[in-house]
């Protein structure tokens, strides 16, 4: 069965990028073809991060044109310029990586659409949400709030699944485990909701990659002699940084496997039904709106 996968967060810095790129790179290994989407308000550059990663990622929203939408009195432009969001959700099997400053306007959009009456009404390939937090109080905070906002929504943009993935990037979950938030975020597995612990990777050449984006997948490609003589790495910290690198990266897919995070896979159905809160039933302020 063919999926659209939609790695979110309500911050910048948590990991949905690197989400995004590992579920690009499942699915080359699993020999699925997926096609890439960005929706971004990056007004710096012309391309969304995770297009400066991989080539042929639709550009959903940056640059200029977003700029003029955001200062604009006319309601509607905004709405009218997230259809493309909507065609690409209708058109399916796409990996979209949804930026921190976006993820609210989409979610409007949605309701402003009635999107979820058409999706459901045209059979579109099911919808995964997967949330991306940090090792931080104000990260996992806003991760259950996003989830949340996600259940509240539902009647408008149809999950049949949602994950989160622990991103270990700023050490692990265990001293939260006390925390309110990350019980209250953990309980959403009581709604179906899939934990993902990502283990931060210690790659000696994980800040090459930073800093060329260099996608996980294409430095897999890569050897130790591409690294000394391209980027000028040291033969021993090239082969290392990659025997480190490939570890980690079955390690990760195989978190995903786990939890049935994976093209294909037929968990869940097609659309989710509406849900209501399931925590509260009085809705609380999320906050989501805000950056």
């Amino acid at each position: 069965m063919t999926r659209t996968f939609i790695s979110m967060a309500k911050t910048g810095g948590q990991g949905k990028t690197l989400v995004a790129q590992m579920l690009a790179l499942q699915h080359e290994i699993k020999g699925v073809p997926v096609k890439l989407a960005a929706a971004d308000s990056d007004t710096l550059n012309q391309r969304s991060k995770f297009g400066r990663l991989f080539p042929n990622v639709k550009e959903l929203g940056i640059g200029e044109d977003l700029t003029k939408v955001k200062s604009s009195t006319d309601p509607n432009l905004a709405i009218k310029y997230w259809d493309e969001f909507g065609r690409t959700l209708l058109d399916g099997g796409f990996v979209i990586d949804v930026g921190a400053n976006v993820a609210a306007e989409l979610f409007a959009w949605a309701e402003a659409r009635n999107a979820g009456a058409l999706l459901r009404r045209r059979n579109t390939a099911p919808l995964d949400l997967i949330v991306a937090t940090k090792a931080e109080s104000q990260a996992i905070e806003d991760a259950r709030a996003l989830l949340q906002y996600s259940f509240d929504k539902n009647e408008w943009l149809p999950f049949a699944r949602r994950f989160v993935v622990l991103n270990e990037v700023a050490g692990g979950f265990s001293r939260y485990e006390n925390d309110p938030a990350f019980k209250r975020l953990k309980a959403f597995q009581g709604m179906g909701v899939g934990l993902i612990q990502m283990k931060r990777c210690e790659s000696d050449i994980w800040g090459l990659l930073e800093k060329e984006f260099i996608s996980v997948r294409d430095a897999l490609k890569l050897n130790e002699v591409d690294l000394e003589k391209r980027y000028g790495i040291d033969v021993w910290t090239g082969h290392g940084g990659l025997t480190d690198l490939k570890a980690w990266a079955a390690e990760t897919l195989a978190a995903f496997e786990r939890a049935g995070l994976m093209p294909g896979a037929q968990l869940g159905g097609q659309f989710g039904a509406p849900a209501a809160a399931p925590f509260s039933p009085q809705p609380e302020p999320l906050g989501i709106g805000s950056n």
